[in-house]
């Protein structure tokens, strides 16, 4: 072996140690390894151990999608003092908007969960959403890393509630639609498909005008829709600012684990979770390869045609390729 392979593999076997006891102070709910953890994961998806995918077991990951404006920060937050009453905990991971500045998360769902944030059985994570993707490259990892942690629950606050939200809510048990009247009539929520992936739905702000109206669309639209009666969305008005209904939320979600877990789909949407993980790695791997190519080829001085240029490009991205299939090869061979 040469020098330089034994301090490679030395350093690989070293970042393995420190990895091992780092989770084994966060399966001891060490809140400062967890934060670590989680940074850790955050910058670099990669890190986290191959294989060690989240199976799905006592946490609870429900998606929390809706336009903007519906309130589903303030109601997040107000539900998660709710939880934290009955002896149970909670995670928040807040897909936030990007700042065009630092390129990370601006914070906007932490600022509105800080009183909560604060309690002892609840951890809030922000995370930058900078495309349709971003976020499902690393929450495999993250999700796995929290269930590690044994939280009851695990919010997923998506930015917005039409088609960038789907990747993520694809990757729940359970989507929480949050929708509030004056904010476009129900035909804008059917384009967004929102409605479809929908487990429980929940009209915040009733206290404004057009809020009636808007659940008797909402029970009508189920009624004409569901195939089965028992697998239509639960609705549930609150007023999150007020904390009005927000028992009836957390009642709602405990009903609706057990209605999932006891008709099989939950078992069904886990077992797939696995292909959904897998999907987002190699999405992200690739966009992430193809991106350094580009970068290469951008600032590479060149005075050949653009024709030219793009077949470079596709080989040295298909090179890129197959060193990462040699990589997961002697994986897959060292896991042996």
């Amino acid at each position: 072996m040469l020098a330089s392979d034994s301090r490679s593999w030395v350093a690989e076997m070293q970042d393995h140690l420190e990895w091992e006891r780092l989770l084994a102070r966060v399966r001891a709910r060490d809140r400062s390894a967890l934060a670590r953890a989680f940074s850790l994961i955050e910058r670099d998806p990669d890190i986290w151990p191959a294989g060690w995918e989240p199976a799905g077991g006592h946490s609870f990951v429900v998606a929390v999608t809706g336009a903007p404006g519906a309130g589903k920060s303030t109601l997040l937050g107000a539900l998660l003092g709710v939880v934290s009453q009955w002896d149970m905990s909670s995670s928040v991971v807040a897909f936030d908007p990007t700042s065009p500045r630092s390129g990370g998360a601006l914070l906007g769902d932490r600022i509105r969960m800080l009183e909560s944030a604060s309690l002892p059985n609840v951890y809030v994570r922000s995370v930058a959403a900078r495309d349709a993707n971003t976020g499902t490259a690393a929450l495999p990892a993250l999700l796995a890393l929290l269930e590690t942690f044994g939280f009851d629950f695990i919010f997923l606050e998506t930015v917005g509630g039409g088609q960038e939200a789907t990747p993520l809510l694809s990757l729940a048990d359970a989507v929480m639609l949050v929708v509030a009247p004056g904010l476009g009539d129900s035909v804008q929520l059917l384009k967004a498909g929102a409605l479809e992936l929908a487990d429980l739905i929940v009209v915040n702000k009733v206290d404004r005008p057009g809020a009636d109206e808007l659940v008797r669309e909402l029970s009508a639209y189920f009624r004409l829709i569901a195939p089965d009666p028992s697998l239509t969305p639960t609705i549930v008005r609150t007023v999150a600012t007020e904390r009005v209904g927000l028992e009836d939320v957390a009642e709602a979600l405990r009903a609706l684990r057990i209605r999932l877990e006891e008709n099989g789909i939950l078992a069904q949407r886990r077992s797939r979770r696995g292909t959904r993980y897998l999907e987002a790695r190699v999405r992200s791997r690739c966009l992430r390869l193809l991106d350094e190519v580009l970068h290469a080829q951008h600032t590479a001085e060149s005075t050949v045609g653009l024709q030219q240029r793009e077949r470079t490009i596709y080989r040295n991205l298909a090179q890129r390729l197959a060193s990462l299939a040699d990589e997961r090869d002697s994986e897959c061979f060292d896991a042996r």
